[in-house]
């Protein structure tokens, strides 16, 4: 089954009251997909009451005429195999879900209803005006965040974009909650009508069928009219050629050149963003990118994002600057300018466009992984902009080739049109921007270094790309040879294992290689984990201007570290792939960084790792879950300590003896034949001559039964968090599949008592959280309102009541279970999807590789009986390993006897048994 979605033959239907549909039908899917957009986004907030559009979007999720109870479309909408999610955006709010195919019928009913019919009850209210508020104070400290907030203040004030989208519980507390109730209904009567609302629909149901069903739910839609969107300028003349200085949280070194232009990303035709970004984003030698690292300015460069609305576009190029970078600044825009001019003056060479259409066809014709509802709702609101005759244009490739229109985009690329963001610890600064106190200045930017840039110098470094090598002419299929669909093992010496897969299933020119690398002396001390990650870092930045053609191609690569050593993985177009792995094998064995390259990447490791400090206080929680569970993860805390001292002398010592003797493991499954994965075997054996080494094992940490172990992290934020993990005693099917259930079971309930009605914080969930194949559970919560005491005071006595309450649950059982072994007997959606299904099973010893099926059985075969049992032992404290996990924040921390406070990770490992 494939949820592949064709909107070549979609077909638009308006109904009476102006509702715009667009209607696909799926045949071969097994599920449908649902997306509304309303233009009712932010920029349509009352300017006294800013953040009501996203407060009403949280509102219609806590109850409608038909299903009155918070969130209960939520449950009805998962009961049908599928889940509900909303967004609210600058113009647009978008509300969309997924179900099983055939239970379309039941569900678009519902989800009308939220949308039509919505309650605004007062207590609901409150609540959500809460969870908004720790949705704020959740983000207050993302440096993110923070930059839009400070964009927004540097814009025209006059433009809806300089409103606070989000709200918090100080902007809703001027109004009382009769009068946000009136400002919610108010603005939903005017929003939410037919002539300001597009659908679009995906499923496998009957076209008719599917027009009946629309037609049925939306059709007493009251008519409304269609919102105004004439906005004045993003910017005036006074706030083009500024320079905005920003100083950050984490530490960075970053500078955003932003060009303003209209909104020509809707140009589908020719693209001319598309092929703009594609040449200024350039990775490969002569490209501005490396000719900024050669002078050791930048680390990295993305072209193209930025705000985007109807009628407007930001186009940013953004830079990752070092220390010499930021003291070059001035240099770095004018050799940006020197590019620019390079591609206006080739805009008359064809050749670059059409390969760009290719490599854009190329793209398309062989996409995987596509999402589905996120296509679903991108088309939801292009019938906002397209006529019906455009929609299904809009994802072909660039075809239509017009210099006079590539002409006229790049010039808007000028100085004149130019605003500039540093963003530094070092910039000095004069204010501080509302709601998130981030530090910022504004200043005109130098009149005669504009003058510079209208004329920047040539420099001879710089070269817009020559033609792709690896653009193949053609991508044939090999013919499918007998009793190579499952992994076969072609080669076993001890040292070095190789397998092999043919695709039979997916008929795409494309596979991956895999080829892991498991050396005692890169895993077995901090010193070797501190060096091996810069190592990695210099190898990967060497060759990241060598192999971007084959990048962009559709030929890709990683190499990266894992617990035991780390892995070469390619993946794309089979036809030149053994040939790129060989060659990045090449440069695994015999790249050396040099000293100037070792001291660039220790400083950024140490600078990773400082940043890693900062991150989010769940994110920190669930990272040092992994440490203390897998034996061979270190701390970036632990490495800190360590990497600052690692010197060049020692890395090049363990580089050389971490290849003296190592185990090799590879797989190589795709559109190739058995004669050229042999010869491919041949030359990875002699490649690897040295080997000699052994599997590294990849231990688990036996946490005590009936004991909670206590670990504090100490985050720089002010919210407090807890994670709260249960691990299962043994890694049988039987008791992951017992985990897989108790943890859907409780999933949603967990969520309604602890964020819906006790409203504990904003972040609130469960997880099924495997190590290494070891089945686990987690809890967890962080909240600006309570402290770790409270907060797991909560989560145990909700998991006490419910599990000695387990029987509430045998109604919602059979759906639980249904849908769970639907998730488990799903065939892999891609080739690399299923790649990587088959190799994870190689390196868990599930040669059978039917570990999904098995799995489902065993939930199948599961009864309520089993599951009490199950849930009885639990609130015993008889069968799970406890391990709670918290940051205190702002808050007290969490008293406890010493022996059961695990303080040191290190000492932790030694004396904790492993599975």
């Amino acid at each position: 089954m494939s949820n592949t979605i064709n909107f070549e033959t979609a077909s638009q239907v308006t109904l009476q009251n102006g509702l715009r549909i667009l209607l696909c039908h799926t045949p071969n899917a097994n599920e449908s997909f649902v997306s509304m957009a309303v233009r009712a986004g932010h920029f349509y907030d009352p300017k006294d009451c800013q953040g009501l559009a996203h407060l009403l979007e949280h509102t219609l999720f806590m109850g409608s005429r038909h299903l009155p109870k918070p969130n209960a479309i939520n449950g009805f909408i998962e009961q049908q195999g599928g889940s509900i999610n909303a967004w609210t955006g600058t113009e647009y709010a978008n509300y969309h879900f997924n179900c099983r195919g055939d239970a379309l019928a039941q569900a678009l009913p519902a989800f009308a209803d939220m949308l039509r019919q919505p309650l605004f009850k007062k207590e609901a209210l409150q609540n959500e005006i809460q969870s908004i508020n720790a949705e704020f104070e959740f983000k207050r400290k993302d440096d993110l965040r923070r930059l839009y907030q400070i964009h927004k203040e540097t814009c025209n004030p006059a433009h809806p974009f300089s409103k606070f989208s989000v709200g918090n519980s100080d902007t809703f507390s001027q109004h009382s909650i009769e009068q946000l109730k009136g400002r919610l209904r108010e603005m939903h009567g005017t929003f939410y009508c037919a002539k300001n609302m597009c659908l679009c629909i995906a499923s496998p149901m009957p076209f008719e069928q599917l027009r009946a069903l629309a037609a049925q739910c939306f059709g007493s839609l009251h008519e409304g009219e269609l919102a105004d969107d004439n906005w004045p300028p993003l910017y005036t003349q006074e706030q083009l050629q500024i320079q905005i200085n920003i100083n950050p949280l984490q530490s960075a070194k970053r500078m955003i050149v932003t060009f303003s232009l209209p909104a020509l990303q809707n140009n589908y035709k020719t693209k001319p963003l598309n092929y703009i970004s594609h040449l200024i984003g350039d990775e490969g030698e002569g490209s501005l990118l490396a000719y900024l690292k050669q002078q050791d300015w930048a680390l990295n460069l993305i072209a193209g994002s930025g705000i985007e609305g109807d009628k407007f576009k930001d186009f940013n190029v953004s830079f990752q600057l070092t220390q010499k970078g930021l003291e070059n600044k001035e240099r770095i825009i004018e050799a940006l300018f020197s590019y620019i001019a390079l591609i206006k003056n080739a805009t008359s060479e064809q050749w670059r466009f059409q390969e760009k259409a290719q490599l854009n066809a190329l793209a398309l014709e062989y996409e995987e992984n596509v999402k589905a509802l996120s296509l679903v709702t991108e088309y939801a609101q292009h019938q906002f902009i397209f006529s019906p005759e455009e929609m299904p244009l809009l994802r072909s490739t660039i075809g239509d080739y017009d210099e006079y229109v590539l002409k006229s985009a790049l010039g808007y690329f000028s100085p004149e049109n130019m605003r500039l963001k540093i963003i530094s610890k070092d910039v000095k600064t004069t204010k501080v921007c509302a709601f998130y106190a981030a530090e910022y200045d504004v200043q005109k930017l130098d009149s005669q270094f504009v003058e510079q840039l209208r004329k920047p110098q040539f420099i001879e470094a710089l070269s817009l790309p020559p033609p792709n090598p690896y653009l193949g002419k053609e991508y044939h299929l090999v013919l499918p040879e007998s009793g190579f669909n499952v992994p076969n093992k072609l080669m076993d010496s001890g040292d070095f294992r190789f397998w092999f897969a043919q695709d039979q299933q997916f008929h795409s020119p494309k596979g991956d290689i895999y080829i892991s690398f498991d050396t005692k002396d890169f895993s077995n001390s901090l010193a070797a984990v501190a060096a091996k990650r810069i190592w990695l870092g210099a190898l990967n930045d060497y060759l990241q201007a060598k192999y971007y053609r084959a990048e962009i191609a559709g030929l890709h690569y990683r190499i990266y570290g894992h617990q035991a050593g780390f892995t070469l993985h390619t993946r794309g177009f089979t036809n030149q792939q053994p040939l790129l792995a060989s060659q990045l094998l090449d440069a695994v064995f015999n790249y050396t960084p040099d000293l100037k390259a070792f001291e660039h990447h220790r400083s950024l490791q140490i600078q990773s790792l400082h940043n890693s400090l900062l991150n989010k206080p769940t994110n920190r929680l669930f990272s040092r879950l992994s440490v203390l569970i897998q034996r061979n993860t270190q701390a970036p805390v632990e490495l800190l300590d360590v990497i600052e001292n690692v010197t060049y002398s020692q890395l090049i010592a363990l580089k050389e003896s971490a290849f003296e003797r190592y185990f090799v493991e590879a797989f190589m499954h795709g559109n190739w034949t058995s004669d050229e994965a042999n010869t491919f075997c041949e030359t990875l054996k002699t490649a690897c001559a040295r080997k000699g080494g052994a599997p590294l094992s990849r231990a688990v940490s036996k946490l005590p039964v009936g004991e909670s172990l206590y670990h504090e992290v100490n985050c720089e934020h002010d919210d407090a968090a807890v994670v709260l993990y249960l691990q299962a005693p043994s890694a049988s099917q039987n008791d992951t599949a017992l985990c897989m259930v108790l943890e859907q079971m409780l999933a949603a309930p967990f969520f309604n008592a602890l964020r819906t009605e006790q409203q504990l914080g904003y972040i609130v969930g469960t997880g099924y959280v495997p190590h290494n194949q070891h089945p686990g559970m987690a809890f967890y919560i962080q909240s600006p309102l309570a402290g770790p005491k409270q907060l797991l005071e909560a989560m145990t006595t909700f998991l006490y009541e419910q599990l000695n309450e387990i029987e509430f649950y045998r109604f919602y059982w059979p759906t639980i279970q249904q849908n769970l072994v639907k998730q488990l007997e799903e065939r892999d959606l891609t080739l690399s999807m299923k790649s990587q299904r088959l190799w994870v099973s190689l390196g868990t010893q599930d040669l059978a590789f039917n570990r999904n099926t098995l799995l489902a059985q065993c939930i199948r075969s599961l009864t309520f009986e089993d599951i009490q049992h199950y849930a009885d032992q639990l609130a015993k404290r008889e069968r799970c390993g406890e391990l709670i996990l918290y940051s205190k924040g702002k808050f007290d921390g969490i008293e406890m006897r010493k022996k059961r406070m695990i303080s040191s990770i290190s000492d932790f490992k030694q004396q904790i048994p492993y599975y």
